[in-house]
């Protein structure tokens, strides 16, 4: 392992990184001393994000020490551990305005919130603390599913206080400032598309290398590249997201000109790259538009897609949209928001309501993104089982989204198919196929391979929060939304709540999966192969 290879890496990826945290600090300078004009904490986001970039520069003099023998040579095991160490990283960093500006204190907190925002899994511990006589106590909050399961838990978050009054201004998730506000959903942002292809669009360290990196970081067996270098791919996928972000804000302050500027981008940094932060306590629910919610669920299919094919009909190649890939997962999305609709009908919903709630969590759903419209903690369980079954498959391969993808539910039916065939007709010879495109047995071994780790993780993940004191419902559901890398819940203190009644330990667990789903698994999992570190 050369260790000094990776130190001349990471020198040049915390200097650009120091490069992008300027975005969020004009933000805060922006809203700290023009817009808003108040300070609200005692150490402004200002200057946090002002150390959080000194912080960089002096990680990147060191790894510049470390690696200065360095020849320019990267092989497949610097390059999977550096992936690795990239997004562990890069959410100690991005905890650090969090911590610096105190909004939240614990460090296993703002790490959650930040690894959370980068792998875009969505899930929260942001929750306001609670005061009696001015003295802090603790919240109890019942389980909507089981009124027995009670969690009492302290608040994460400070409320938000005028300086001169001390009058509260915001609680909750809107407490912690528009800076802040817009470094969560900006990571969200970064993390969609990938923060390693991000760095080999843009950072020369990276051309050698770069394409084990790519392979290591996209989502999906399919790692096709629309170029035939990776650093012009990566520049190129990042393009088109780009573009895609700016067509959601546009469209969304078309539609709703009530919609703050500020609410427009946050919101589009975080439905096109799937991830699902909002920045008002209510959510979704703020925006009194019926096309905001329909905008958002066409951004968050967009996001769902091979983004090859975005490129491919720029050039007007629209036969390359005919993959089976594709269609599978039209026609389950289509599946989904049926049958999610049809129980509802028979709830308390009209049948355009039943369609329209039914939809939208169907897409969120399967799409990874975990917004909501309303609180689905009552809705019947075979509707939350669906949820969950959804977010199981994902998008397609090469997207934004979490799950286990589309296109390896359809090489394992093309298996199944095969072998059942073989059993009458064992002299045929099978050629497996996904389209006109052969899958080489090793690529069948790897999906198989993968759904075995799949659900090795679910169980072992299952086991350790039940291990930790919490009941099963709310187990699986945590370990089911941090391995897809989706915000939605299930139990504990409802889909409404977040994520800070979990204990420290279950919050640690729960940052190990979110990453080892982002990275889909194998990518950290061999680091604990023994034989990986040895020298060759």
């Amino acid at each position: 392992m050369s260790y000094v290879e990776i130190s001349r890496v990471l020198s040049r990826y915390f200097l650009y990184l120091a490069a992008i945290l300027v975005i969020p600090l004009t933000v805060a300078i922006s809203y700290e001393f023009f817009l808003e004009k108040t300070i609200y904490f005692s150490i402004p986001a200002t200057f946090a994000f002002l150390g959080t970039i000194g912080i960089c520069l002096v990680c990147s003099m060191l790894f510049h020490w470390w690696g200065r023998k360095a020849k320019g040579t990267l092989y497949r095991r610097e390059g999977i551990l550096l992936v690795v160490s990239i997004w562990f990283l890069t959410a100690a960093v991005g905890s650090c305005p969090f911590l610096i500006t105190q909004t939240i204190k614990n460090p296993i907190d703002a790490y959650f919130e930040t690894m959370s925002g980068l792998t875009t899994t969505g899930a929260t511990i942001i929750y306001p603390k609670q005061y009696e006589n001015g003295k802090e106590v603790s919240a109890v909050v019942r389980n909507p599913l089981d009124h027995s399961l009670i969690y009492s838990f302290y608040g994460t978050v400070e409320p938000l206080k005028d300086p001169a009054s001390g009058q509260i201004l915001k609680t909750g998730i809107e407490a912690l400032g528009k800076p802040l506000l817009f470094w969560r959903s900006f990571m969200q942002w970064l993390g969609g598309m990938g923060i390693v292809v991000l760095f080999i669009a843009v950072l020369p360290a990276l051309s050698m290398g770069g394409k084990f990196l790519y392979e290591n970081e996209m989502p999906g067996i399919s790692k096709e590249g629309i170029t035939p270098r990776i650093k012009e791919t990566a520049s190129l996928l990042w393009k088109i997201y780009l573009g895609l972000t700016l067509f959601q804000v546009i469209l969304l302050k078309v539609t709703n000109a009530a919609m703050p500027l500020f609410d427009a981008f946050t919101l589009s940094f975080s439905t096109i790259s799937t991830g699902g932060f909002t920045v008002t306590n209510d959510g979704l629910l703020s925006y009194a538009s019926i096309a905001t919610p329909m905008i958002i669920a066409i951004f968050m299919i967009a996001g769902s897609l091979n983004f090859t094919f975005y490129f491919h009909s720029l050039k007007g190649k629209f036969y390359r949209l005919y993959e089976p890939e594709f269609f599978l997962f039209l026609v389950i999305l289509f599946g989904g928001c049926l049958l999610m609709s049809f129980p509802l009908w028979h709830a308390p919903y009209s049948w355009t309501d039943a369609l329209a709630q039914g939809s939208f969590m169907a897409i969120s759903a399967q799409t990874s993104t975990g917004f909501s419209l309303i609180s689905y903690d009552l809705w019947p369980f075979i509707c939350q089982l669906l949820m969950l079954i959804l977010m199981f498959i994902g998008g397609m391969s090469g997207s934004t989204t979490g799950g286990i993808k589309v296109i390896r539910y359809f090489i394992v039916l093309k298996l199944i198919k095969n072998k059942i065939e073989s059993l009458f007709r064992p002299e045929v010879v099978r050629v497996l196929k996904v389209g006109d495109k052969e899958i080489a047995p090793k690529t069948a071994s790897t999906v198989l391979i993968f759904f075995c780790i799949v659900i090795f993780l679910v169980i072992t993940g299952t086991y350790l929060l039940v291990w930790d004191n919490h009941d099963l419902v709310t187990a699986i559901g945590t370990i089911s939304c941090m391995i897809n890398n989706t915000g939605l819940s299930f139990g504990g203190i409802g889909s409404a709540g977040s994520f800070a009644f979990l204990s420290p330990f279950s919050k640690i667990v729960c940052i190990l999966w979110m990453v080892l789903g982002r990275l889909e698994y194998l990518s950290v999992l061999v680091l604990l192969v023994p034989a990986f570190w040895k020298k060759k």
